[in-house]
């Protein structure tokens, strides 16, 4: 007679899918904000065209980009939340070059 063994049920990361899920969202949020901040800028007396590129629309197509990988790293599951942390930092500092050049 032979023993057979159960099939090994697919480890589930539960932390990471809500790690991730969340910095999504944050960063969601996040970068709106920063898009009507920089919205703001264009109040001023001066042309702050690459300001409000920088630091408004970069935020957001980081914000989409790092959340697209994300969920397809979560589905392939591998180690998913890294993209949308590093596309919440690669927007920040955007958003804030973009504040330096207003200044």
């Amino acid at each position: 007679m032979t023993a057979s063994t159960p099939a090994a049920a697919p480890e589930r990361r539960t932390g990471d899918l809500i790690a991730t899920l969340l910095l999504i969202g944050f960063s969601v949020g996040v970068a709106v904000v920063m898009f009507f901040v920089s919205l703001l800028w264009a109040v001023g007396a001066h042309d702050n065209t690459l300001a409000i590129v920088l630091g408004g629309y970069l935020p957001l197509a980081f914000c989409i980009i790092g959340g697209v990988i994300g969920i397809v790293a979560l589905s392939r599951r591998r180690l998913a939340f890294w993209y949308p942390l590093i596309a919440l930092v690669l927007s920040i500092v955007a958003w804030l070059v973009a504040l330096a050049i207003v200044r």
